[in-house]
């Protein structure tokens, strides 16, 4: 018969052994004693204004949820051996072992302490802390020995974090956090390429600690595109200036230990906060705001591009540069996705419309060599955006410094700033290539390095089917454009591809042809485009 014990009034010493309550509750100015061997073993609640004394242990053993009160004393040891798990619902504080047998202690709003020689033993992806408020769990005086903080955000996701202290042994606290969220604690929830959690790591007194993390997480934690083979774990700067947001950059990735679960480990951890594991989202951001218009969709009545391709859904939703030939992708580049919301028939329309995928590269300022690359996505007023289709183009993971940026696309030549641009983390450097022929970079060739569009106005020439740097009516067949378009149309039934997405699509409509009227004739469109010239070829950069 379960039965419960309410210790009232004047001190009481106990030995107690294989004795069992439904209920326990101890009052304030009780002593409360368990001898060493001693087991207290609780099917119901506990609820105690005083520390537990002794050697013994106490044994959660219910056949419901227990819930656990202990108003910030302590429990010398403690067994956790219920499925149907224990509650906080205030402090708690265990001075020697917590042992894990059975089911999960969830934490909500109040934090679980481990004295400084107190271990966890027993823990596993079944059994383990739940911070699935703000509660933390904490160790007492770490140090350089490592303690693994076996904790999730809900009793189905499990993600310790090994830690060490090398430098001030300090009070270090863990909370795992549901979701890697934009601004560290706060914002949005990334969707993809992170694996779905941050840890929340504090210590008791600012300053002095020196960390290594280990973290932890499964291969069901992992969302689209993330990528473990190139990764790590990020602080989350939260100061307010031109050092906030993430942290990671590319020299610190690299591929991640274990095999499901799998681990990263960072080191010399000083500053505390929000950690996560990820890739793009979490790299240190590198902004930068390009505007330029592709000769082939550009539409000089309106002054804006046309967005046939969006209208048609035949813009893909995955970047198209992985698979063309001449597009290496370098740095974070490669995998880049958006969603039909942002580039199908049924995305907002106006001129900030999608027109189509660009390849975005990011050159080192000492000579000039391609240190990354990105997929992005251009709107019809020229706006070059992320493939959320609005957000600045992010260089993830590169440090604030002085860049070249160039753009590219399947079926137009390349340009390329000028001179270095200034990019930081949090201010997005803007660049107008529309606005003057000597906006783009011109060394090594006789033309401009942009076609006139409009009076003032100017934009990347099209025409380039092989992406070879060249838009040429002459020469072998392997490289002559309009000899690549007569196969491409021929190839198919008259009058010819219709509904595509290809790079014979000259005035990017979704059709390719070689007769009808200069509006969709796409080799009237290559001789517009070469006008005079056989040849117009792309600066060397």
């Amino acid at each position: 018969m379960h039965k419960s014990i309410r210790i009232p009034g004047l001190a009481l010493a106990l030995l107690l052994a294989g004795n069992s309550y439904g209920q326990l509750f101890i009052s304030s100015g009780t002593t409360f004693n368990i001898q060493s061997g001693g087991i207290v073993t609780v099917q119901g609640d506990i609820t105690s204004s005083a520390d537990i004394t002794g050697a013994g242990k106490v044994i959660l053993k219910g056949t419901g949820n227990q819930n656990v009160n202990m108003n910030g004393f302590t429990i010398p040891n403690l067994e956790m051996d219920n499925v149907a798990n224990a509650t906080l619902t205030g402090n708690a504080r265990v001075g020697t072992d917590v042992l894990f047998t059975n089911g999960k202690i969830q934490q909500g709003n109040f934090d679980f302490v481990l004295a400084p020689t107190a271990t966890v033993t027993g823990a596993s992806a079944s059994k383990f802390f739940v911070t699935n408020g703000t509660g933390r769990l904490t160790k007492a005086g770490l140090g350089a020995t490592a303690f693994t903080y076996p904790v999730g955000n809900s009793t189905t996701t499990y993600n310790p974090v090994s830690i060490s202290n090398s430098g001030t042994s300090d009070d270090i606290s863990v909370r795992c956090l549901a979701n890697v969220l934009s601004a560290g604690a706060t914002g949005t929830a990334f969707t993809k390429e992170v694996a779905d959690a941050s840890w929340d790591i504090n210590e008791a007194v600012a300053g002095g600690s020196n960390l290594s993390l280990t973290t932890t997480w499964s291969a069901s934690d992992e969302l689209a595109g993330f990528n473990r083979t190139k990764g790590g774990i990020s602080y989350y700067i939260p100061t307010a200036g031109a050092t906030q947001g993430w942290d990671l950059l590319n020299s610190q990735t690299g591929a991640a230990a274990g095999a499901d679960p799998y681990t990263y480990t960072r080191t010399g951890v000083s500053a505390l906060g929000v950690f996560a594991v990820g890739t793009r989202p979490v790299l240190s951001p590198l902004l930068v705001s390009p505007k330029v218009f592709l000769q082939g969709a550009f539409n000089t009545g309106t002054g804006v591009m046309g967005d046939n391709l969006r209208n048609l859904n035949l813009i893909p939703t995955s970047s198209p540069y992985d698979s063309i030939p001449n597009f290496t992708v370098a740095g974070s580049g490669g995998g880049e996705t958006t969603t039909t919301a942002i580039v199908g028939s049924g995305a907002p329309a106006g001129n900030d419309a999608i027109v189509d995928w660009l390849f975005l590269q990011l050159h080192a300022a000492a000579d000039s060599s391609v240190i990354s690359t990105k997929a992005v996505l251009v709107q019809r007023d020229g706006d070059v955006v992320e493939t959320d289709g609005v957000s600045p183009v992010n260089f993830s993971g590169f440090p604030v410094g002085s860049y070249y940026v160039s753009i590219r696309h399947r079926n137009h030549l390349g340009v390329r700033t000028i001179s270095n641009l200034a990019l930081a983390k949090t201010t997005a450097a803007p660049y107008n290539f529309t606005t003057a022929v000597t906006q783009a970079f011109n060394l090594g060739v006789s033309n401009d390095p942009m076609a006139t569009l409009n009076p003032g106005v100017f934009g990347m020439y099209g025409g380039n089917v092989n992406v070879d740097r060249t838009t040429r009516k002459t020469g072998s067949a392997t490289i002559n454009d309009y000899s690549l378009l007569l196969t491409g149309v021929d190839a198919a039934a008259a009058p010819g591809p219709t509904a595509v997405y290809r790079r014979e699509d000259f005035n990017m409509d979704g059709n390719v042809r070689k007769t009808g009227s200069v509006l969709t004739n796409d080799y009237s469109r290559l001789l517009g485009i070469l006008g005079a010239a056989n040849i117009i070829t792309q600066p060397i950069f």
